[in-house]
């Protein structure tokens, strides 16, 4: 989910893997984002599924830091059913 999120940074932000995995390390490793960007990332995820993944106000601030936040995030708020259906 990690890759999925960076790539959808490379074309927001219109840079580079490298430039994207260069950026500033959030404290779990992972590339740091604000929190407008993740907001961003979890909506078009969401409407990919055709519904919110998650109420943001439940979501701890954390979860919006960094790349791997928001991956586990969205990992954890998409059920299993519905992404084996998806492959």
């Amino acid at each position: 989910m990690e890759l999925q999120v960076l790539e959808m940074l490379m074309c927001l932000r219109r840079q580079s893997l490298q430039d994207i995995v260069n950026s500033p390390i959030y404290t779990d490793g992972t590339p740091e984002i604000d929190s407008m960007t993740a907001v961003w990332v979890v909506s078009t995820v969401g409407k990919a599924f055709d519904r919110p993944l998650v109420r943001l106000s439940n979501v701890r601030r954390e979860s919006l830091r960094s790349v791997g936040g928001v991956a586990s995030l969205i990992r954890q708020s998409i059920p299993g059913q519905l992404v084996i259906g998806a492959a």
